[in-house]
């Protein structure tokens, strides 16, 4: 079940191994359908198979990986029988105002738009720093809302984690030098266009048009990098957006259909059951099991 935290304050920590992979699907959804939010993954056991960007990526122990919503994912993760994942997922427009000097803000800026090879074999020291911080930012997200001050001691938290991520990619990381190509670049154009504009349109001739290529070009280009056909990569995005909207169990299906766009809560229902052969109706049964089940 996708953390309320991550709704309410932008921010969430998940503790994932073996036996809750279907939170990590959730955090994946919920990345696919956004259009701004990272998630900072430390694997502390095991390995994982990402597949994404037309690539895939394996992670071993001890690995610190960014995944971002800016990065389409062609498959669910591929995983150890035995694995231990930490998982600091945040969105940048979170509440929880952050104040750096211009300096250090132009070093977010420049490291959170480029892609780096996964940090392999960190040293202990390191890591145990990481996973102090973020353990912390857990502490703090769990308390009482009514707890003094705590999205102040959140946000002081949040400007250590920064720069002690920063500071470990500058000096770990080694930058994937691409150069994208005029196709990869109408793909990535398309993909945000639709993350943007999801929720009021659906058709190929919108995006199209917004991008000034025909849809049999797109279908072609996209075909190339996502593997699926355009019409595809739209309905995937729809279906993860309704997913996250469904997680809340307080609003309405008759909700989400008009939050979506659709006629009415039929049609919403005939769209979503036809992609992820499941009705709205018993995929948020199915999540509400998640909350009583022990884990």
């Amino acid at each position: 079940m996708l953390d309320v935290n991550l709704r309410e304050l932008g921010v969430s920590v998940l503790h994932a191994n073996q036996n809750n992979t279907h939170a990590i699907d959730d955090v994946l959804n919920y990345l696919d359908s956004r259009i701004d939010s990272y998630s900072i993954c430390i694997l502390q056991k095991g390995t994982i198979s990402i597949e994404y960007d037309q690539e895939t990526h394996n992670f071993e122990e001890n690995s610190v990986f960014i995944v971002s919503s800016f990065i389409p994912f062609t498959a669910y993760p591929q995983y150890s029988e035995q694995f231990e994942l930490l998982m600091l997922t945040f969105a940048s427009n979170m509440p929880i105002p952050l104040e750096f000097s211009n300096e250090f803000t132009q070093l977010i800026t420049y490291y959170f738009a480029r892609k780096f090879y996964p940090i392999k074999n960190l040293p202990a020291e390191e890591l145990a720093r990481i996973k102090e911080v973020i353990q912390m930012i857990d502490t703090y997200i769990q308390l009482d809302p009514s707890y003094a001050y705590r999205l102040d001691s959140l946000q002081a938290l949040f400007k250590v984690f920064f720069y002690e991520l920063v500071r470990m990619v500058t000096k770990y990381a080694q930058l994937i030098d691409e150069k994208p190509t005029v196709k990869k670049k109408l793909f990535m154009d398309f993909f945000l266009l639709v993350k943007k504009h999801v929720k009021q349109n659906r058709t190929l001739s919108f995006y199209s048009d917004q991008l000034f290529v025909t849809p049999k070009y797109l279908s072609e280009v996209v075909k190339e990098y996502y593997g699926s056909s355009a019409k595809k990569l739209i309905e995937d995005i729809v279906i993860h957006e309704a997913k996250y909207l469904l997680a809340d169990q307080t609003v309405p299906i008759y909700e989400i259909a008009t939050m979506l766009n659709f006629n009415d809560q039929s049609m919403f229902g005939k769209y979503f059951k036809n992609a992820a052969n499941v009705s709205p109706k018993a995929y948020r049964e199915e999540l509400q099991k998640r909350l009583i089940e022990p884990i």
